[in-house]
C-alpha cells in the first residue's frame, strides 16, 4: 500500500472496493473515456489562465484559454477508449465549448491567491498521510471546485463534496486558518450550456466526520477488505472497464 492516499482514492474505494482492488492493488490502469478526457482538457485551460492571474490581475484572451482546451484535448484523445456513439471531433467542440463558458460566465468574477495547492496531511493512528490538490483558492478565502457534466447537479452537491471537505482540511492545515466557504463550479452541457455555482461550508464536525471516514477506508484496505457494490450506478459493463474481470474474482 502507498504511503499516502488521495481523497479520489477514498472516493473510489467508498464508490467500489472491488475498483479500487483492480487499480491500486493490481495495478490495472484503464484508458480514460470521453468525460474524462473532456474534464482533463477544461481543467487544464482553467489552471493555465488561472496560474498567471495571481500575478497578472487580469484574465488570458478568451482564444488563449481556447488554444490550452483544444491542445490539452488532442493529447488525452490519443488515449482516450471512444463509445461507439462518440466521436473525438465532437467531444472537442464540447470541450472547447464548455472551456470558453467558464472563461467568460465564472473566471473574471474570480481572482485566484493559489492554484493546485499542495497539501501533505498527517492521519492521527496511522503512518499514511492524506494527499491532496487544492484546485484553486480565491481571494475571498473560497476554495473553488470545477466539475464538467451532462447533466445539471442536485442542490446539495457541494454540502455532499468529499472532495471539497478534504480542501478544506487541507487548507487549514496549511494555513492554520479556517476557509470562508467552498464553492462548485458546474459546468453543465446541455442542449444549451450552462454555468452553476453552488455554494456551501464546512463545519469542525464536518471535517471530523470526513477523517473518521478516511480511517475506515484505510482499515479497510490494510485488512484486504475488497467487494463490488453492484447497488453503485456505475456497475455495469458499459460504465466499468472491470466489469468483466471483476465477475471472475468475485
Amino acid at each position: 500500500m502507498k504511503p499516502h492516499i488521495s481523497p479520489s482514492q477514498v472516493n473510489m474505494y467508498l464508490r467500489c472496493p472491488a475498483q479500487y482492488y483492480f487499480r491500486y492493488v493490481e495495478g490495472v490502469i484503464l484508458p480514460p473515456k470521453a468525460a474524462m478526457t473532456r474534464g482533463k482538457a477544461v481543467h487544464h485551460s482553467i489552471e493555465t489562465n488561472y496560474k498567471q492571474k495571481i500575478e497578472s490581475h487580469e484574465d488570458l484572451p478568451l482564444s488563449d484559454v481556447l488554444d490550452v482546451a483544444a491542445t490539452a484535448f488532442e493529447i488525452e484523445a490519443e488515449h482516450t477508449e471512444w463509445e461507439p456513439d462518440e466521436t473525438p471531433g465532437s467531444v472537442k467542440d464540447e470541450t472547447i465549448q464548455l472551456a470558453g463558458l467558464y472563461h467568460t460566465a465564472i473566471a473574471p468574477t474570480v481572482q485566484p491567491v493559489c492554484v493546485e495547492a499542495r497539501a501533505e496531511i498527517p492521519l492521527e493512528g496511522t503512518e499514511k498521510t492524506l494527499l491532496g490538490f487544492i484546485d484553486v483558492i480565491d481571494s475571498g478565502g473560497f476554495i473553488r471546485d470545477t466539475k464538467t457534466s451532462r447533466r445539471a447537479p442536485g442542490a446539495d452537491e457541494a454540502e455532499r463534496s468529499l472532495q471539497l471537505t478534504a480542501y478544506c482540511l487541507a487548507f487549514r492545515y496549511l494555513t492554520g486558518e479556517r476557509e470562508a466557504g467552498v464553492k462548485l463550479d458546474y459546468l453543465v452541457h446541455t442542449k444549451t450550456p450552462k454555468a452553476v455555482t453552488l455554494d456551501a461550508t464546512r463545519t469542525e464536525d464536518d471535517i471530523l466526520r470526513f477523517q473518521s471516514i478516511v480511517a475506515g477506508v484505510l482499515s479497510g484496505i490494510e485488512h484486504n477488505v475488497y467487494y463490488p457494490n453492484p447497488n453503485n450506478h456505475m456497475c455495469s459493463e458499459k460504465w466499468c472497464g472491470y466489469w468483466h474481470e471483476c465477475h471472475k474474482v468475485f
